[in-house]
């Protein structure tokens, strides 16, 4: 007979087990679809000369910012450490009440060099068009190059020349939910092969162990009890003396014997034989 409390426990985790697989299944699967479904081109606005934002940092872990772009190739023929397409291109930045917050909230980098490579920072390559600046990329400040941008405040991006926009705070938010969830359909099946393999142990604990009670040393049932050899039964018609408590055992009474009763008396000399009357 199995161990029924062990079975059930196992059971209990063997079905969390399998709800934890399939709930891992469905958040990878979102988690993958939220990726493929991460389109660039749905970040980028323009070309424009104007565009404002509301600058957000929910994590408050700093902000990816916009990266101002515009059409051109990378490249610096006269060699002056600058992308010759950006050169004379110049955008400025203004708060909600009007002022001018370039070199606060935004920086030109129109440059080709290893300290600061436009082109690693393209979103797409080869499309024909550039990078050459930002705007409110906390995440990335540094002492030489600082973003000072307010939380709720709309910033207002002008240039004369036509301007892309690239929300990468927003794409980059779109592509953390995504690997989130991954991650934690990962997490998930972890816990659920943890809680598949306890399940399948107790499960077999409880099916391996258990059984018939083994009786107790001087205990013998009952029911369809032999009398054994040299044990005297009970007379029948007797019932408990009086006096005796419920459920004790009647005590054996022990039979009464008189001397001589079994002696006939005929056979038995009247005149007592003595044994020096040998003669």
């Amino acid at each position: 007979m199995a161990n029924k409390p062990v079975l059930i426990v196992g059971g209990i985790f063997v079905l969390l087990a399998l709800a934890s697989f399939g709930l891992a299944w469905n958040t990878g699967a979102q988690g993958i679809e939220d990726i493929e479904n991460v389109e660039i081109e749905d970040y980028i606005e323009g070309p424009r000369t104007s565009f404002t934002y509301t600058f957000t940092d929910d994590d408050g872990q700093g902000s990816g910012g916009w990266y101002i772009m515009m059409d051109g190739e990378y490249g610096d023929a006269d060699e002056n450490g600058q992308t010759d397409a950006c050169e004379d291109v110049t955008f400025t930045i203004t708060d909600s009440s009007g002022n001018d917050v370039m070199g606060e909230a935004g920086h030109i980098i129109c440059a080709t060099t290893n300290e600061w490579k436009n082109e690693w920072a393209d979103p797409i390559e080869d499309d024909g068009r550039i990078v050459f600046g930002y705007a409110c990329a906390t995440i990335d400040s540094t002492d030489e190059v600082p973003y000072t941008c307010s939380i709720g405040e709309k910033y207002t991006i002008e240039s004369d020349t036509p301007l892309y926009v690239f929300d990468k705070d927003s794409h980059d938010l779109q592509y953390v939910d995504g690997i989130l969830g991954i991650l934690g359909s990962g997490l998930l099946s972890t816990a659920g092969t943890c809680c598949c393999g306890f399940g399948f142990i107790l499960v077999l604990v409880g099916a391996l162990t258990g059984g018939k009670p083994t009786p107790m040393t001087g205990y013998m049932p009952q029911q369809g009890m032999m009398p054994q050899q040299g044990m005297m039964m009970p007379q029948q018609g007797m019932m408990p003396s009086q006096g005796q408590q419920m459920g004790q055992m009647p005590v054996q009474q022990q039979p009464q014997y008189t001397v001589g009763a079994d002696i006939d008396s005929s056979s038995v000399a009247d005149t007592p034989v003595s044994v020096w009357d040998s003669d």
